[in-house]
């Protein structure tokens, strides 16, 4: 029996299963880094606050296990016990209203001069922006469910409680809200917030002129008051875009730090944000998960591990890494120590136990070169390692988009998380590269961690050049190899039609600029295999052979490709005036 039910009667042994909506959405519809630190921060705040409610209420918190950080939090707050739900989504809403009102205030005492009418909006906002979730699972309830075969013998009490909240959250219970007059300019979606918003207009009694100049008069103050580099002056919000602005604000912060039974929160002390499209900056936003969690969960159960025990101390460990990736970010610590004031080249928005969001960039500085894709590769031929500190024998796939300065940020997102499917659909273990473009056309790559920086590190162009001898020795300002090289073979045979109905041409190209002993490697470990010693090997192109030989030729043709293609696009030289 789970030590988190140790001391509850039989028939009263439950698990309570948590969770709320919109997540996802609701840190894509984020146009500035401090969007998404804010949706970040807000979403674990308020899930913070459920898990400090069930603990009051003399319940343990199963996951996530450590509740005090809050750079994210598992999709599901499961706790061992009976906890109400009428206790839970109290809590959940009085944080969430203490939020809004505390946004709502900061902004009339800041700007005192305006007339308010606004206040129904704000309303609406504090009670229908969310869908809470709860559902429960008892002992007898599975004892029920066992016997009348509806759910086989194997599952456990906290399982069957999880299946019943996916299954609740497919019935919708929700008032959206509507909303008059112009639209944000951030998302298109939510009323523009002013004072005057929710004010009934008539022809006769106003025009949209005089609207227009009572926003951009608010605006105007606002930025003023906050600053240009918080709120754009031309910036048009809705309230909670407004709101995920704000919190990021140390005046606002501390108030929810200072009360005693939230949590303590990490509010940077100078939050420097990258403005891609002011400086042409290049940026490379990475999305990742941790590969069959719940396998492996259910392997350390059938090896006699308890379900909730193994979930603990497995989210605790995932917790941790998540709270510390930060400082794995590049430069190292010792160059970081060594160049004074070296801030670190990106930052991560959040890493909720296995899953973590973050961006690499870099801020130029006199004598300072611009990030490059080759200093994103750098970091990721490390990634593996970084992953294996949290010491669970799990892999964990990746979508790495360096994205062009003028591409709007939640379309990056977007390709984040698309690029992220792709090393899951691929294969997992493995790392997709996306080269997005200020168009919106895109380019990607998939590549197993254990290979990947073998294949790209051993590229030749024509003249013999490779990565490793130009930067022990630059041919003048040459200092990395050509891709155009392999790129034009590969662009010019496809244009041909060359690489149909067999891969001879593929390998061949492979061949000549990755060396044979990698055309060797590549052959070998096309799809899984295991060596003498049972260890598996991920499949370059994927787990298994598809049925059909066409679409096994057209995968490998296509991974070449792909490689020419994307290796090209990440050179320095290419990418820098895209």
């Amino acid at each position: 029996m789970s030590t988190y039910l140790m001391n509850m009667d039989k028939d009263n042994q439950c698990y309570t299963v948590i969770t709320f909506a919109p997540v996802q959405g609701f840190i894509e519809k984020s146009r500035k880094l401090r969007d998404l630190y804010g949706s970040s921060f807000l979403l674990s705040y308020l899930a913070c606050a459920i898990c400090h409610a069930a603990k009051k209420h003399d319940c343990r918190v199963v996951s996530p296990a450590l509740i005090n950080v809050t750079q994210g939090t598992p999709n599901q707050i499961i706790i061992a016990g009976n906890f109400p739900e009428n206790i839970a989504e109290a809590a959940f809403n009085q944080a969430w209203q203490t939020v809004v009102e505390t946004c709502q205030k900061y902004i009339e005492q800041a700007l005192n001069t305006f007339t308010y009418t606004w206040q129904r909006e704000w309303n609406a906002w504090s009670n229908h922006a969310w869908e809470f979730f709860w559902t429960q699972s008892t002992d007898a309830e599975l004892s029920q469910a066992k016997a009348t075969d509806i759910t086989p013998e194997d599952v456990t009490l906290m399982t069957h409680a999880r299946r019943k909240l996916n299954q609740l959250k497919t019935q919708r219970n929700w008032i959206a809200i509507n909303w008059q007059g112009e639209s944000s300019t951030l998302s298109g979606t939510g009323a523009i917030a002013y004072p005057r918003m929710t004010d009934k207009t008539h022809p006769l009694n106003s025009s949209m002129a005089e609207q227009t100049q009572d926003i951009n008069q608010f605006y105007h103050q606002l930025s003023q008051h906050l600053g240009e580099s918080i709120l754009d002056p031309s910036e048009r919000l809705s309230i909670p875009e407004l709101i995920k602005r704000l919190i990021t604000l140390d005046a606002i912060a501390n108030q929810f730090i200072s009360e005693k039974d939230l949590p303590s929160i990490e509010i940077p002390q100078s939050f420097v944000d990258l403005n891609r499209f002011d400086n042409k900056l290049w940026a490379g936003y990475f999305q990742g998960d941790g590969d069959k969690i719940g396998d492996y969960l259910r392997h350390l159960k059938e090896k006699g591990a308890d379900e909730a025990d193994s979930l603990h101390t497995f989210s605790q460990a995932m917790m941790e890494w998540g709270r510390n990736l930060k400082y794995y970010l590049p430069p190292t610590q010792a160059e970081r120590v060594k160049r004074r004031n070296l801030d670190a080249d990106g930052r991560i928005i959040y890493a909720g136990g296995d899953d973590f969001l973050g961006v690499l960039y870099r801020i130029p500085e006199p004598n300072q070169p611009k990030l490059t894709a080759q200093d994103c590769l750098n970091w990721f031929y490390q990634f593996p390692q970084i992953w294996q500190q949290h010491k669970h024998k799990i892999t964990v796939s990746v979508g790495l988009v360096w994205a062009a300065p003028s591409v709007p940020q939640r379309d990056v997102l977007q390709h984040c998380r698309e690029a992220e499917k792709s090393a899951k659909n691929k294969g997992r273990d493995r790392l997709a590269i996306r080269i997005l473009f200020n168009s919106g056309n895109y380019l990607e790559w998939v590549c197993p961690w254990w290979c990947l920086q073998q294949f790209l590190e051993s590229y030749q162009d024509r003249e013999g050049d490779t990565l490793a001898a130009l930067q022990e020795k630059p041919k003048g300002n040459k200092t990395t190899p050509n891709w155009t090289h392999f790129y034009n073979d590969v662009t010019t045979l496809e244009s041909r039609h060359a690489f149909q109905e067999q891969t001879q041409i593929a390998l061949g190209l492979f061949e000549l600029y990755f060396t044979p002993e990698n055309r060797q490697c590549l052959e070998t470990h096309l799809w899984d295999t295991s060596d003498a010693d049972h260890q598996q090997k991920t499949g370059i192109l994927g787990n298994q052979p598809h049925v059909q030989e066409k679409q096994n030729i057209k995968a490998l043709n296509n991974w070449v490709i792909n490689l020419a293609k994307v290796g090209f696009h990440l050179s320095s030289s290419v990418t820098e005036n895209a």
